[in-house]
């Protein structure tokens, strides 16, 4: 199958009802004087462009674990999307725009599991899948500010002017995102730039957080150059990443996170993204998380003693410029104790899970719905990852084969599990999602979440909605964190 685009030319290929344009330039190659530098425009080519075959993702470290996905070949080369439409003739379709996650490291657009095709079949839209530069060539000031954010922008800007050419409607995009993926959609509701480019918005396992002041951007580059201890222009992929993994030991007690990461500056994010929420409070969007998203960073076997369990609360507490530090954490200590099933087999560890998952995704989640006050959905995901006896729970990235369906994706059947309650949740999900990028809402038993109605939709095997506050710990937390 072939399309024209605006840089020329393309050549797709049809399996199984699905069209799929691989390997599509939305930017010029990063290299060269470009390596640090805001994306440029996809130079025209003659001819008809073989779109078969992924391209590299943006170079970053390797990668193991249960749930955790790298990269399969990386390139300084690899501002590159992946579009998935039925092959069935259609037009004006709904486009989604998915942005992968990892930590700002990590990750890959064309990762299998993003193979969109099972999505655009059955909802009847375009899905782009993108690469973004990351690590110190997308998030450390070199030379431009915000690399990695400009890239999704241009990628973006390629949809908007191409997207007919693939059956897409432009004035209907709805960007979706998933861990620091999803932090990035609450970056770009917060970008002027980036706003007029989408209708919608989906951010999964993510919110308003993790993004550094101007200050502590330039401290990271200030420490990145002594670590390479050369031009960064003229270092090797290898010192590069070397000069990565010094900069974040280096850094990351005193920024409390990895300090690669978007920045404020003066065009692409001119104010934190949770200060700005009431500004993209006009585009509707639904954000969630999972139950347990922290389990997949606690082993089981993980040994914490009483007493270094109380130093974890009182330091986690203080962090967070709890007042009475030491009496909220006894209180909270007292209710995971008692009022909430654990796994006694290693029940601190368990604990321990349970506080990074409330302060790190569902603090920042709920903070961020409450400031946007309007035009938002939340979700709880609560099924179960079968994988380390059941240990990790409803735990991070557990539900995205369920909203693209790819269940069969090496690995994924033992991570997410398998069989027909999954394959009814999975339907169940992308009809969701799917409706939402239709229709900028979800259906009707989905109700609205606000200040005064805090209610999230909890998708398992059966389906329903609840007040955060009426759960015992949320409500705790709630008190303690004075949100």
């Amino acid at each position: 199958m072939q399309v024209e685009t605006d840089a020329g030319a393309l050549r797709g290929r049809v399996d199984d009802g699905v069209v799929r344009f691989l390997g599509v330039p939305f930017a010029a190659p990063s290299l060269g004087s470009l390596r640090f530098s805001r994306p440029q425009p996809v130079p025209h080519w003659r001819g008809v462009r073989d779109a078969l075959e992924r391209r590299p993702a943006a170079p970053q470290p390797p990668t193991i674990g249960v749930g955790v996905r790298g990269a399969a070949a990386t390139s300084e080369d690899c501002l590159y999307l992946n579009v998935f439409a039925p092959a069935s003739y259609g037009s004006a379709r709904p486009v989604l725009v998915w942005i992968h996650g990892g930590g700002y490291v990590h990750g890959d657009g064309g990762d299998p599991l993003f193979d969109g095709g099972r999505l655009a079949l059955a909802q009847d839209c375009v899905v782009v899948a993108l690469n973004y530069r990351l690590g110190l060539w997308g998030f450390v000031p070199f030379t431009d500010r915000n690399v990695g954010l400009a890239d999704q922008i241009a990628a973006l800007e390629w949809v908007s002017r191409n997207a007919v050419a693939f059956g897409g409607d432009p004035d209907n995009v709805t960007v979706i995102g998933e861990s620091s993926g999803a932090m990035s959609v609450c970056n770009l509701l917060a970008s002027p730039v980036a706003r007029p480019l989408f209708h919608r918005a989906i951010a999964q396992s993510g919110a308003a957080n993790h993004v550094a002041t101007r200050a502590q951007a330039d401290e990271t580059a200030a420490i990145a150059r002594a670590e390479l201890g050369c031009d960064p222009r003229d270092a090797q992929i290898e010192q590069l990443l070397a000069a990565q993994r010094g900069t974040i030991r280096r850094l990351r007690p005193s920024h409390h996170t990895n300090p690669l990461r978007p920045h404020v500056d003066d065009d692409l994010l001119p104010r934190h993204p949770l200060d700005a929420a009431p500004d993209g409070a006009d585009i509707p969007l639904i954000i969630g998380m999972n139950r347990d998203e922290y389990r997949l960073y606690v082993r089981p076997s993980l040994k914490v003693t009483d007493e270094e369990l109380r130093a974890f609360f009182a330091r986690r507490l203080a962090e967070h410029r709890i007042a009475d530090a030491a009496t909220a954490a006894a209180r909270l200590l007292d209710h995971y104790r008692l009022a909430r099933p654990l796994d006694r087999r290693n029940a601190n560890a368990t604990i321990v899970a349970d506080v990074e998952t409330e302060l790190r995704f569902r603090d920042p989640m709920l903070r961020y719905a409450l400031a946007r006050g309007r035009n938002t959905w939340l979700y709880q995901f609560d099924w179960p990852s079968p994988a380390l006896r059941g240990w990790l729970g409803a735990t991070h990235a557990v539900e995205i084969p369920f909203v693209f369906g790819n269940f069969d994706v090496a690995g994924m059947a033992k991570f997410a599990g398998a069989g027909p309650d999954a394959s009814a949740l999975s339907r169940d999900m992308m009809n969701l999602w799917g409706a939402f990028a239709r229709d900028g809402c979800p259906p009707a038993h989905w109700p609205e979440f606000s200040p005064g109605d805090r209610v999230q939709l909890h998708l398992d095997r059966s389906i329903e909605s609840r007040r955060t506050n009426d759960d015992a710990t949320v409500a705790l937390w709630d008190a303690v964190l004075q949100r």
